[in-house]
């Protein structure tokens, strides 16, 4: 039997009507994720300069074109660029196949840290533009000799010229497989998805190797190889590139711990600095806020009445961004003094106290006021070696400032390096998050005997960043299943950092084993507490009994689910306000018993607020469509009602939408 279907998958071909479009969605889906990986080595290497993330995308390019050419020249397409043969095909996925792995492999023996940008830009995409070009004239012109050379009839085995190329693609992705390594400067995290993507590759290579038909099982499952290794490879840079700022964060707070822990003066200040320097960060998505959150922090140390905090460009000579807090007799002087004694720190790479200030001339101001700038310490912020910016803090006391005041200034700059570094990345990942969105949406599947639960979310197609709509379904003790979906006010990296805090403060109350009432009075303290009136919070959470079928639950301000059982919607109202609205108060709870059957539908406003020449959907409006959405499995109920709300607003929703629901089947 396993020889037979061995045989069959060996030999066998789809109908030409189906492989055509099949072979056209994997190949786009690899060339999607190519120019992802493109995207992505390229902002790397914009923002770093390091030559590897460049190496790397412009592979990605090239293959990604020629990809494209070889799709739009696979037999069963309408002729391009000459006659559409099987053998021409597969000289471009041959070319393409070989490209990255030299490609890949060379990036191992990249200096990452080379100079001249444009130059290597320039080299690189020309050398790209001309490869391309060549490769097309080349194919076009003789592209029966070609095809000939490489695939003779349909039915037997490639040519030994085609297998020995493919058997060069394998060689090459061997090689990278063994010198990707922590001694070449790759990062453990990266080196995993690397040398998994190499070994996925390998087995694409042999599928390729193998087939009897370009129509044949074998060359489908070789086309979904190589989009998994593509992904896989792209998430490893995309894990160097992005996620490399919130490293050297984690490195800084450790640092700042053990200059708190070393500390002999200044203890409660620091403890007070250090647990509101982590959510001042995080909160930062630009670097003139990052600059003025660390200015407001600095200027709580004692004896400082006056602090500066500037970003510099990349000559490290000239100020682009400058933040001033405290009182300052005169509010250019500081900023001079800080950029005199700056360049000082940068050459030394520490920071420098200056204990009188009024011998320097760098200040000048009638000596025998009070409020007038005596001394002052400067800290440089500096990044792999080039200085970012600088932090300073005067005081109108002369000698105010001792080495330990110096080093705590140091733990500081470290912290405005890195919220610098991660303001410049976000643009990055805002822009890398859109295109990895829609393929990376995980679900939460959860298995029981006596409920089906399905969810369906998708963001808003007309919004550049990330949105603060969330659902989550877990395990508790007792034959417990948790219920949740809710919506942050926002957007972007903020709304999810509070989507983040807020999803999982929320199981670990559920966790500690807190009704859903007492959950909701909690999480609205802490989310009046931690977001300060930035943001609120609808959200609505459910213990779901799995022996009893018993719902108990709190809705605070969320959109009213909605409970369908024998051809009857009822809704379930809500027992409190959103969350950070500013009233605290006790949360009302209510109950449900799920009958067999019975459907629980919970959604966000993105489909209740899905509009049509001005009118909502609204929740009558989602009713009556799940009444119509008779459908026998519930993720179809799920898709059904998302498909009546694109539907309802003319084929586009403007906001993200998810849907959650739970139905009884026993």
């Amino acid at each position: 039997m396993i020889a037979v279907l061995l045989s069959d998958l060996y030999g066998g071909a789809i109908s030409v009507v189906y492989f055509v479009p099949l072979h056209i969605i994997l190949e786009l889906s690899s060339i999607v994720v190519s120019l992802a990986v493109f995207a992505t080595g390229w902002y790397g290497y914009r923002q770093s300069g390091n030559l590897r993330d460049l190496v790397i995308g412009t592979t990605f390019f090239t293959a990604g074109m020629v990809d494209l050419i070889h799709t739009m020249s696979y037999k069963g397409m309408p002729d391009f660029l000459g006659v559409n043969t099987p053998g021409k095909a597969a000289a471009y996925w041959l070319l393409a196949r070989v490209l990255v792995g030299i490609g890949l492999l060379s990036a191992s023996f990249v200096n990452p840290h080379a100079r001249s940008k444009r130059l290597h830009a320039l080299m690189l995409f020309s050398a790209s533009l001309l490869l391309i070009g060549t490769a097309t004239m080349i194919f076009t012109i003789y592209g029966d000799v070609v095809g000939t050379a490489l695939y003779r009839q349909i039915g037997s085995p490639p040519t030994a010229l085609k297998s020995s190329i493919e058997l060069l693609a394998i060689a090459l992705y061997i090689g990278t497989f063994i010198v990707v390594s922590q001694r070449r400067g790759w990062e453990q995290s990266v080196i995993a998805d690397l040398r998994s993507a190499m070994v996925v590759a390998v087995f694409a290579e042999a599928a390729f190797m193998l087939y009897l038909t370009p129509f044949g099982w074998m060359n489908a499952l070789g086309h979904l190889y190589k989009t998994i290794a593509y992904y896989l490879i792209l998430n490893a840079l995309f894990a160097s590139v992005i996620r490399k700022p919130y490293e050297e964060l984690s490195k800084a707070r450790d640092e700042l711990q053990l200059l708190y822990e070393d500390a002999r003066l200044h203890r409660e200040e620091i403890e007070r600095s250090f647990a509101n320097i982590g959510s001042a960060l995080s909160s930062s998505l630009n670097p003139e806020e990052a600059l003025n959150l660390i200015a407001d922090l600095i200027t709580e140390m004692q004896h400082v009445n006056c602090s500066v905090v500037v970003s510099l460009d990349k000559t490290g000579n000239h100020v682009e961004i400058a933040a001033q807090r405290g009182t300052c007799h005169r509010k250019e002087q500081p900023l001079e003094a800080t950029l005199t004694v700056g360049k000082q720190a940068i050459k030394k790479g520490k920071s420098i106290i200056i204990d009188r200030l009024a011998d320097t001339g760098l200040v000048k101001c009638d000596f025998n006021t009070e409020t007038c700038l005596r001394s002052m310490v400067c800290a440089p912020m500096i990044l792999e070696g080039k200085p970012l910016g600088l932090v300073a803090v005067f005081s109108y006391k002369e000698s105010a400032f001792d080495e330990g005041d110096a080093k705590l200034l140091e733990g500081f700059a470290s912290h405005a390096t890195v919220a610098v570094a991660n303001a410049l990345s976000y643009e990055r990942e805002s822009r890398i998050a859109n295109v990895l969105q829609n393929s990376i949406l995980t679900t939460l599947p959860l298995e029981n005997e006596r409920f089906e639960i399905a969810q369906v979310y998708q963001p808003a197609s007309n919004e550049a960043l990330v949105g603060g709509d969330f659902y989550d379904v877990f395990e508790l003790d007792g034959n417990k299943i948790g219920l949740v979906i809710g919506d942050v006010s926002g957007k972007g990296l903020m709304a999810a950092v509070h989507t983040a805090m807020v999803r999982y403060t929320l199981r670990a109350y559920a966790e500690e084993g807190h009704s859903p009432g007492t959950v909701m009075q909690l999480l609205n303290r802490m989310v009046g507490k931690h977001m300060g009136g930035e943001a609120f919070v609808t959200v609505f959470f459910g213990l779901l009994d799995t022996q009893t079928s018993s719902l108990l639950y709190a809705n605070a301000g969320h959109e009213p689910p909605i409970y369908v059982c024998n051809s009857i919607g009822l809704t379930l109202p809500t027992t409190g306000p959103a969350l950070g609205a500013g009233i605290d108060l006790d949360y009302e709870e209510g109950t449900l018993t799920l009958e067999k059957g019975c459907t629980l539908v919970l959604y966000t406003d993105g489909i209740s607020e899905a509009r049509r020449d001005g009118e909502f959907l609204g929740v009558e409006g989602i009713a009556e469509r799940l009444l119509a959405c008779n459908e026998a499995n519930i993720r179809d109920v799920a898709r059904c009602l998302h498909n009546a709300a694109i539907e309802f607003a003319g084929g586009e929703l403007r906001d993200d939408a998810a849907i959650l629901s739970v139905r009884a089947i026993r």
